[in-house]
């Protein structure tokens, strides 16, 4: 009788409490879906939850986990052979390390404000954290190549927490912000006006917004705000919500499993010792671990940036109306009329402030909005056409293949969340 190979055991110690994490798992299940490649053991967990005592002593195949702090990914590491770390703060000794790329974080955070006009972005994020520390070095590194005004704000812990427990990195400054924020609020007064900031998360985001209105600012019109996760609990519950940075989670949870896949097929075909030989020999000759890092996907527009930054009174309020006309089917004659300046000055005015047409600015509100509509709800191609004021489906296909070089259907298939 034919024996029937066992397949690797592999836990996933990956949090369940945040959008991020679930999205990671999501990724991993769509690659178990396709391949089946493992006996799964799944802990429901919450970020800073270390790991049972009941699994002290056991030994995996591999790890798929997200280790907050370095006690964690200790303990993480004496339960696999393999671990594919999906945090990136702490790289496995044997594995592999999956983050999301600060770099392209960064970059499209400024592409979102100059679109929109801004001159003046600034960063706030945690002092000794990591992502916020890496987001926001390659935010003032960007910002100094390219000669755009800006400035950096820190939140640090209050004096009264003792940095050395064992309370985790985040949620800790996450909470202690969430108290002492006469600093932020401070700093904030002090900017000049319009400014954009860039937070390093969705957390530290909505912290901003509700500062920014203890301050007596206005958001978005003299301080429009970004954060990053897309954690659509977090970012709906802002006052205004708030827009946000989607990560590729799904992507990073597949090519995690993918890489274990990978690590523990190479192990199989190389090997002639067995687990326990292996085990002995600490996997001397194993390659050290990869870093990869994985660009996020769009920005997510809500109304804390939905927003255009000028000091021409009336192009903000030509801007205004095409924001809230331009899916009714306007035209610029219509736009030209509603601030009683003619089509030429409009149109000059556009072109030296924002470096487009009003034309092209009313075609781009209407292109968000058919985005939105792809992602977001299972209309058809002529429901959404005639909501976006395209008229038909063959009209909508046109525009959108012209500005995005994908039809809507790819679009569709390609950004949706599974």
């Amino acid at each position: 009788m034919q024996q029937v190979s066992k397949k690797p055991q592999v836990l996933l110690f990956v949090e369940s409490s945040r959008a991020y994490g679930r999205g990671c798992l999501q990724g991993v299940a769509g690659y178990l879906h396709a391949h089946d490649p493992w006996d799964v053991v799944h802990l429901e967990r919450g970020l800073t939850e270390a790991v049972p005592c009941d699994l002290r002593g056991r030994r995996f195949d591999g790890v798929i986990s997200r280790a907050e702090n370095a006690s964690i990914a200790a303990e993480i590491g004496q339960l696999g052979r393999w671990v594919v770390d999906l945090r990136g703060s702490f790289s496995p000794e044997h594995g592999a390390s999956i983050d999301t790329d600060p770099q392209s974080c960064a970059q499209m955070a400024i592409n979102h404000f100059t679109q929109r006009g801004f001159r003046r972005i600034v960063y706030c994020g945690y002092r000794g954290v990591d992502f916020s520390e890496a987001r926001g070095d390659a935010f003032s590194s960007y910002c100094r190549d390219e000669k755009i005004e800006t400035d950096r704000f820190d939140l640090m812990l209050d004096d009264t927490v003792d940095a050395s427990t064992a309370i985790e990195s985040v949620l800790r400054h996450e909470a202690s912000a969430e108290i002492k924020e006469t600093a932020l609020i401070d700093w904030l007064q002090q900017q000049p006006l319009p400014t954009a900031v860039f937070a390093c998360n969705d957390v530290c985001g909505r912290q901003v917004v509700r500062a920014a209105q203890k301050a007596g600012l206005r958001v978005p019109e003299q301080l429009a705000v970004l954060g990053v996760d897309n954690d659509e609990v977090i970012c709906d519950l802002t006052n205004p919500p708030l827009s946000s940075i989607e990560p590729d989670t799904y992507r990073i949870g597949f090519e995690g499993a993918a890489v274990l896949a990978s690590l523990l097929a190479e192990e199989q075909n190389g090997s002639h010792v067995n687990a326990s030989q292996q085990d002995q020999h600490e996997l001397s000759n194993t390659p050290p671990c990869q870093c990869i890092t994985i660009p996020p996907r769009r920005v997510v527009t809500r109304f804390s940036t939905d927003v255009l930054a000028v000091n021409d009174a009336d192009l903000s309020s030509a801007i205004e109306f095409i924001r809230l006309q331009a899916c009714k089917g306007i035209g610029v004659d219509d736009v030209a009329q509603h601030v009683a300046i003619s089509r030429a000055t409009l149109e000059r005015r556009f072109r030296s402030l924002l470096d487009r047409t009003p034309r092209e600015e009313i075609e781009r509100i209407r292109m968000e909005r058919a985005k939105t509509l792809l992602l977001q709800t299972d209309y058809g191609l002529d429901r959404i056409a005639s909501m976006t004021a395209y008229s038909k489906a063959p009209h909508l296909i046109t525009a959108f293949r012209r500005q995005t070089g994908l039809t809507p259907a790819m679009f569709r298939k390609r950004y949706r969340r599974p």
